[in-house]
């Protein structure tokens, strides 16, 4: 009689979790792509002000450029200076074309930044895309599916979330563009316009 109880009961532990599991499994795996798609939207958010952030700060150092290469050309036109050499020799270019390079330096540093930003945010797009997909068919994806997606969702999120705590740009790795080539585009401008 026992050893008929314990059969029982097997069975009915077996045809339990055999029925059972598979479904606890797929809610888990659902709540599990929610939470990823929560993270997801918290991380385009945070990118997206991160992007409109730089691009601010973008438009205001070509708009610091723009003036000091406008007060260039008047120091230039003003002074008669026709070359690179003479150019360097006044101190109020020179120091304009040492802080041009920097500027230059520092745009190219927060294009990058931006690029790679807004390519993380397409990135996240496309998982979000994805994860949304999966709900929908959740119950003819296997685990191991499900498992590889949120794989390559943690992978994207742990990539860019230390991103965000991050300066914009490195100031101390920055290219320094040749102050005479920054000179002759400027002429170059000047002369092409007039």
């Amino acid at each position: 009689m026992k050893k008929q109880l314990i059969s029982i009961s097997m069975t009915s532990l077996m045809i339990y979790l055999l029925f059972c599991c598979p479904s606890y499994a797929g809610e888990h795996k659902i709540s599990e792509l929610h939470r990823k798609m929560a993270e997801i939207s918290s991380l385009k958010q945070k990118l997206s002000q991160k992007i409109s952030l730089a691009m601010q700060k973008q438009e205001q150092l070509n708009q610091k450029v723009a003036e000091l290469e406008k007060e260039i050309k008047f120091e230039k036109e003003q002074l008669q200076i026709k070359s690179y050499l003479k150019a360097t020799r006044n101190p109020r270019i020179e120091f304009d074309l040492k802080l041009i390079q920097l500027l230059i330096g520092y745009l190219y540093g927060i294009n990058e930044k931006i690029s790679s930003f807004q390519n993380g945010y397409q990135t996240l797009v496309f998982f979000q895309q994805q994860a949304q997909d999966d709900l929908r068919m959740i119950k003819t994806l296997n685990d191991m599916e499900i498992d590889k997606l949120i794989s390559q969702i943690n992978s994207v999120l742990d990539e860019f979330f230390p991103e965000l705590s991050k300066p914009v740009f490195d100031a101390q790795s920055i290219p320094m563009k040749d102050t005479e080539k920054i000179w002759n585009e400027i002429i170059q401008q000047q002369n092409a316009k007039g």
